[in-house]
């Protein structure tokens, strides 16, 4: 019996190595917009109201704790130029105004006086005179001498045309005081009146009533004239009308639709020195925008879109804002050439809020990637 050992079956058979699997590379994606060519236009679109700006505010000059006695006006009511507004009650002063006019009469009465031929008083003291000259001769004492000398003195008073001078100038002078002191309160009698200075409509009223106590210059109505209609515009800030210039045509959408046309009469950059500093305070981010010729039906308050073109470019090659990047004063985009991002340097003209123009460096058609 035989038996037949080989080596290798003692060991157990090998496995056949396995190859690696085979890990597909991920697919990067990019959100791309077009390169286009159209119109791109920069503009100011807002809403806003018809105000007017050639408005009146009016309050009383001076008050001295007077109180309201009349006022009676409400928003929106037309008024006309002179009418009575609001009144203090000027009981007192009308009474102190009786008493002036007695005073300059008076002192007109004094005038005249001191005005007249004096010789009755001249002749008068003459005789005083004799008389203390008759006086002295029979007595001879200090006290008659004395009255002598009185007498002459009040002569030679009456007899000086100097002095005569003197007393009408002084009487016309005193005239001239009590006429400026009546002038004085009869103004603060017509202030005490608050008058429509023009034809217009009522754009505020405050909240004083009959009765109260009112401050000197404290705004009580604010007329505006409703044949001077513009729309103010208030941005959130100045930076955002930089570019508004004064005359830049402006397109008007009324209530119903209708398009009127319009034109910048006043931006940021000339706004008048001799304004309020509240209203320059709001002027300094505001435009005011003219009616090309008057709307009819359209009055303070009337509701109106608006939109001003600040720059515009036809057969521009634009790209969205998005796509345009930044690094100190480089300005490029990404494109995506045939699935391969390459960095473009570009030259920008007009920008909006959502859209850019490419000046240089791109063609219509090429896909920009999004930031």
């Amino acid at each position: 019996m035989s038996v037949l050992l080989t080596g290798c079956s003692l060991f157990p058979k090998e496995e056949p190595m396995l190859a690696p699997p085979l890990v597909e590379p991920v697919q990067v994606t990019y959100e791309v917009a077009e390169v286009t060519k159209g119109t791109i236009t920069k503009s100011i679109k807002g809403s806003s109201t018809f105000t007017t700006v050639d408005k009146k505010e009016l309050s009383f000059p001076e008050t001295k704790g007077l109180r309201l006695m009349s006022f009676a006006v409400s928003n929106g009511e037309l008024v006309k130029k002179g009418q009575v507004l609001a009144e203090l009650d000027a009981t007192e002063l009308e009474r102190s105004i009786e008493m002036a006019r007695y005073e300059v009469e008076k002192a007109k009465l004094e005038l005249q006086e001191a005005q007249q031929d004096n010789k009755y008083e001249v002749e008068e003291a003459r005789l005083n005179v004799v008389k203390a000259e008759m006086n002295a001769k029979v007595s001879e004492t200090k006290l008659a001498q004395i009255e002598l000398d009185q007498a002459r003195l009040k002569l030679a008073e009456l007899q000086d045309p100097k002095r005569r001078e003197f007393q009408v100038e002084r009487a016309k002078l005193n005239v001239k005081q009590r006429e400026m002191d009546l002038s004085s309160l009869q103004k603060r009698l017509a202030d005490t009146k608050l008058v429509a200075p023009m034809d217009g409509v009522v754009l505020f009223v405050s909240n004083e009533q009959v009765g109260d106590e009112v401050d000197a210059y404290q705004p009580l109505v604010t007329i505006g004239d409703p044949n001077k209609l513009f729309i103010i515009y208030t941005a959130p800030e100045r930076e955002a009308l930089k570019d508004v210039k004064d005359g830049v045509k402006a397109t008007i959408k009324l209530p119903d639709g209708t398009m009127e046309e319009g034109v910048v009469v006043q931006t940021p950059l000339n706004v008048p020195d001799q304004l309020p500093e509240d209203l320059k305070r709001l002027y300094q981010r505001s435009i005011l925008i003219a009616p090309a010729k008057p709307i009819k039906g359209m009055e303070v308050g009337s509701s109106v879109v608006f939109e001003i073109v600040i720059d515009q470019q036809e057969d521009a090659v634009i790209i969205p804002i998005k796509a345009l990047r930044g690094f100190n004063e480089r300005m490029y985009v990404q494109v995506l050439d045939e699935n391969v991002k390459k960095e473009v340097d570009v030259t920008v003209g007009i920008k909006t809020a959502t859209e850019v123009e490419i000046i240089n460096g791109l063609q219509p058609g090429q896909l920009v990637i999004l930031d």
